[in-house]
């Protein structure tokens, strides 16, 4: 090459301006180091997480989505599989009023429950273990198909896109320090925050979602321009949607096809994601160090300036590139209006907030209280109706645990609602509502009997739960939290500590002792205590 051409190269890179806040050969360097130059310890930390957030199908890898293969694979070896499928589609085309339906809208029908069919192999798997159960009750299989298919479409749409902001923050801080505690995948996490990540996770896909739907290539634009809102919402897990938007838009103006480029830039390294074990090992863990790394590059651009970046040791250099590297945790100083860490802020108790005014014992005792009383109701009850004393409990003692464990559950979860009688007494209504039919559907699963059957009842759900019932169980929630609880804590009280607990061993020593009889012997079958279901 002659002189005079190396000398107008030289010129014309000296005449372009050098944009002094992104220099790729930096960003390639330190995401590169940060995620392989700082030990294998802390090159298997990192594997480890991207492991587990893409085997729960949160990561970008799609390698290891360990739901999916637990499917597939537990479906495999059934040969009855293809069968109960269609028994389900022709138990709904038999129907009555699904015969005087349009036969578009039966074809939609029995096509939706062979789709949810298969999205959910394991419930067709569990529900089918118990050939009499899933013959004898193909509606209830069916709705709790579309049960758990809309709790399974909640937490891939909602809870596993906002799990991945905790990925987010382990990367982040990973390229702070040397080493980073699994634990602080947990960071952004806190009872007050969850909500806002939620929904602000869910803005955030829904709105790249339907950019890239509606507009195709432009999609890919917008989902560079919003790329960095969970990164803000892993340093500030109390930023709205508005201002994350906001903050995203800012970051990335002018600097989108630069962050194209930047990841086009490591296309050998994306296609080992096409080689399962080098894919995890490498492309995965580089891929979210880069776009971490490009994250605070643009956040610590001059003029970015918002009270939402509350961590000033981000805007500190990597940890890779630190003269002296010093082992040690990761300095955040948060302003005081998002402080997180105050869980364990001794305050006294307000209205409202949770607390527990019972101890160890005394909740040993409203147990067996709650499953006597129980147990007295049903006696009771079974002897007015038919003039015979028999034991109503599937266990042989004077006790029922279905009522212990609901008043139980009652006064410890609902306690702290005692000022708020109308809130506390629905709320009882809920939690009976589940625990009566989650005990009716395991007791006829499990032993193929009916112990009550409320089909006879107005407003009931499947014969398991009725109306009439669980307003009996409200008013009687209202009872153990205001009277039952208080006094049974207040007779224990008279007691020695030492009288109590020798009181409570007993009681569960003596419980023990029953489910041991239940276990060799079988339970009580005696008359009225349910009865075969054929």
């Amino acid at each position: 090459m002659s002189n005079s051409r190396k000398s107008k190269e030289k010129k014309g890179r000296q005449g372009r301006k050098a944009d002094p806040v992104w220099d790729l050969r930096s960003i390639r360097k330190y995401s590169w180091d940060t995620a392989f130059r700082k030990g294998w310890k802390s090159w298997l930390a990192m594997v480890a997480v991207c492991f587990l957030f893409s085997f729960i199908g949160v990561s970008s890898a799609e390698q290891t989505k360990g739901i999916d293969y637990f499917d597939s694979f537990i479906s495999s070896e059934d040969e009855d599989y293809e069968q109960n499928i269609d028994y389900l589609k022709e138990y709904v085309m038999g129907r009555k009023v699904i015969k005087d339906l349009p036969e578009t809208t039966r074809s939609g029908m029995a096509g939706s429950i062979e789709f949810l069919s298969r999205s959910n192999i394991w419930v067709i798997r569990a529900l089918a273990s118990n050939a009499a159960y899933f013959e004898r009750n193909p509606g209830e299989v069916i709705v709790n198909l579309l049960l758990i298919g809309f709790i399974m479409l909640v937490v891939r749409f909602f809870i596993q896109n906002a799990m991945k902001v905790g990925l987010f923050r382990f990367t982040m801080e990973n390229r702070q320090q040397e080493r980073v505690r699994f634990r602080r995948i947990f960071t952004p996490f806190h009872f007050r925050t969850i909500p806002n990540v939620i929904w602000v996770m869910f803005r955030y896909y829904l709105a790249v979602f339907l950019w890239s739907l509606l507009l195709g290539v432009p999609g890919i634009w917008k989902a560079f321009q919003l790329a960095e809102v969970p990164y803000i919402l892993a340093e500030n897990p109390k930023v709205p949607w508005k201002e994350a938007k906001r903050l995203s838009k800012e970051m990335t103006s002018g600097y989108k096809w630069k962050m194209f480029v930047a990841k086009l830039s490591y296309i050998y390294i994306w296609l080992l994601r096409l080689i399962p074990v080098a894919g995890i090992l490498v492309a995965v863990p580089l891929d979210e160090q880069l776009n971490s790394e490009m994250y605070f590059v643009l956040r610590n651009r001059a003029e970015i300036r918002s009270p939402y970046l509350v961590e000033s040791a981000f805007a500190d250099a990597p940890y890779i590139k630190k003269a002296n590297r010093k082992k040690g945790k990761l300095t955040t100083v948060p302003e005081p209006e998002y402080v997180l860490d105050d869980v364990n802020t001794k305050t006294a108790h307000k209205p409202g907030q949770f607390h527990l005014d019972y101890s160890l014992t005394d909740v040993v005792f409203l147990f067996f209280v709650f499953c006597l009383i129980g147990y007295v109701w049903e006696v009771t009850y079974w002897f007015v109706n038919h003039g015979v004393l028999v034991n109503r409990g599937t266990l042989y003692g004077p006790w029922i645990p279905i009522y212990g464990c609901g008043g139980l559950a009652i006064v410890l979860l609902l306690d702290r609602f005692k000022e708020k009688k109308i809130k506390l007494f629905l709320m009882t209504m809920l939690i009976c509502a589940i625990l009566e039919y989650a005990a009716s559907f395991a007791l006829e699963f499990i032993f193929n009997s009916s112990y009550w059957d409320y089909k006879h009842m107005l407003i009931n759900v499947n014969g398991r739960i009725c109306l009439a019932g669980l307003l009996a169980f409200g008013v009687g929630g209202l009872f153990g939290v205001y009277i039952a609880a208080p006094a049974i804590s207040r007779a224990a009280g008279h007691f020695s500590k030492r009288t109590q607990n020798a009181v409570a061993i007993v009681l569960l020593s003596l419980f023990a002792i029953d489910l041991v009889c239940c276990a060799l012997f079988g339970f009580n079958a005696g008359t009225g205590v349910g009865g075969v279901i054929t």
